[in-house]
């Protein structure tokens, strides 16, 4: 087939960036999922993180329930999550405020160091802030996780 006036070679490059490559990856964050065992300290969080993979409900094959430091986990269970770079990568699946059959999470997601250890180690993923409390100016590096100090396989 032939149109009747060529396509400028411009705009054939813009539809063709637009698209294949308009979309962002919806990563699910926030997803409900299982952690494939009991999380210590009960299903709404504890001190320690416990964290799952391969999760195959979630596209990262991650899930999480992050150990909580906020005290208000909302009845929030394990989640999936995604690595990440900073808050805006974490735009993740909520649920409804108040409602305690509801296992979503209540108050966005931030980007942080869930764990300092094991095999997620020094890896920033989006958690619940239903979990954390985050500090003014965000989330800083571990100690754990500096380069030169760290023995985390994570860490270059």
């Amino acid at each position: 087939m032939r149109f009747p006036f060529p396509l400028p070679p411009a705009l054939f490059a813009l539809a063709l960036v637009l698209g294949l490559g308009g979309a962002c990856e919806d990563k699910h964050v926030g997803r409900t999922c299982e952690l494939g065992t009991t999380a210590m300290g009960g299903t709404s969080g504890s001190s320690v993180a416990t964290i799952s993979s391969p999760a195959l409900e979630c596209p990262s094959r991650i899930c999480i329930l992050p150990a909580t430091t906020s005290g208000n986990t909302a009845n929030t269970g394990p989640l999936c999550t995604a690595t990440c770079e900073s808050n805006d990568d974490c735009d993740g699946e909520g649920g409804p405020k108040g409602d305690a059959t509801d296992r979503h999470c209540e108050n966005g997601f931030v980007c942080m160091w869930p764990t300092t250890v094991g095999p997620f180690c020094c890896m920033k993923m989006c958690v619940c802030r239903d979990f954390v409390t985050e500090p003014m100016g965000g989330f800083q590096l571990p100690k754990d996780c500096q380069s030169g100090s760290s023995t985390c396989q994570n860490v270059h």
